[in-house]
């Protein structure tokens, strides 16, 4: 819901977080921005008007989903108290959400310092993949991979484990198959106990020899 603040009883300003902090699955979110952008309605099968609107504040960006009379009343420009409201994911990127006890109140017009980068709702689905909601981030945690990559397991002093190539959309099998020997030749397949490398029975059966095996 968009309300002006007068008369409403509004958390403390030691409650407030930047975008930066939001994480997914944080509830009671409470966060000030301005509004860069104001989408167009999508109409759900309820009946309902969604807007996503982009806002800002001076650690970066991120989208809002702004419902029904809430997006007919803001603008861009608006300056607003984000209360009571949650984050989660949308196609790999954050997005802020009112829920059913939140409220989006304006508080000012056009003077709020921001930046546009980074874009916290943009499309990164590796760097949430591991995330935990309220995780700490590299830096706070002393992480020491703090250039956005994917975490890696560690092996012994410290070495990166690396995950097995992949081609085609399956694990790439480094086992070689033995090559079969030539029609007519001499040369058998090669057993190893009881255990046959792929081809050398059906090559032994074509040979004739005497060491060829019936089925």
């Amino acid at each position: 819901m968009m309300q002006n603040d007068r008369g409403k009883q509004l958390p403390p300003d030691s409650q407030f977080i930047f975008l930066k902090d939001v994480k997914p699955g944080m509830k009671n979110l409470h966060i000030i921005f301005i509004v860069l952008e104001v989408g167009k309605p999508t109409h759900t099968k309820d009946g309902h008007d969604v807007r996503s609107c982009k806002v800002a504040d001076k650690t970066g960006s991120m989208n809002v989903s702004v419902w029904d009379e809430a997006g007919h009343v803001i603008q861009p420009g608006d300056i607003c108290k984000f209360i009571k409201g949650y984050a989660a994911l949308w196609k790999g990127g954050l997005t802020l959400y009112t829920g059913k006890i939140g409220e989006i109140l304006k508080i000012g017009e056009f003077c709020l310092n921001f930046i546009e980068m980074p874009n916290f709702s943009e499309s990164n689905p590796e760097s949430w993949k591991n995330e935990t909601p309220q995780r700490k981030s590299p830096t706070e945690g002393g992480d020491s991979n703090q250039k956005g990559e994917s975490s890696m397991p560690l092996g012994p002093a410290g070495q990166t484990i690396r995950p097995q190539l992949t081609g085609n959309g399956q694990v790439y099998n480094q086992q070689r198959v033995q090559p079969r020997p030539q029609m007519g030749g001499p040369q058998r397949g090669i057993m190893n106990g009881s255990n046959n490398v792929p081809g050398s029975n059906a090559a032994m059966g074509r040979g004739g020899g005497r060491g060829g095996v019936r089925r």
